[in-house]
């Protein structure tokens, strides 16, 4: 139904700046969607979590707000995400069985990494999928 990808990120590095936002728009009322996170990073992307900041805009102009916070290690430094020869990927559900009225979206996503950058980042993407 939805799906985009941020992969810009200069030096693999995301600017606490950099705020990605996914907009779009929903054609007719859908009675549940699923919102989706997709987080490529490179192998040992020196970090356990990624603190992030989500926020769905709806139509009516109300937000919603959800920390997201997706483990890539656990304390023994196994990897959570799925890793490829180059690169791996973290999925997360955000939200499910949302309604969704018709209308224009707006999703941002706010890096809140404490420095000012979150380095070996490849990509960030949003996927929005339902049955109807």
């Amino acid at each position: 139904m939805y799906t985009k990808t941020f992969n810009d990120f200069q030096d693999n590095r995301w600017s606490k700046t950099d705020i990605k936002v996914f907009d779009f728009d929903i054609k007719k009322d859908i009675e549940s969607a699923d919102i989706s996170f997709i987080f490529t990073h490179t192998i040992d992307p020196q970090y356990k979590n990624v603190h992030m900041e989500l926020v769905i805009k709806y139509p009516d102009g109300k937000s919603y707000n959800i920390s997201l916070n997706p483990q890539l290690k656990d304390d023994s430094g196994n990897s959570y995400s799925d890793c490829g020869e180059n690169y791996c990927e973290v999925k997360m559900n955000v939200k499910q069985d949302m309604k969704m009225p018709a209308g224009k979206y707006e999703i941002t996503l706010e890096n809140k990494y404490d420095e000012d950058y979150l380095p070996n980042v490849n990509s960030l993407g949003i996927t929005v999928e339902s049955d109807d």
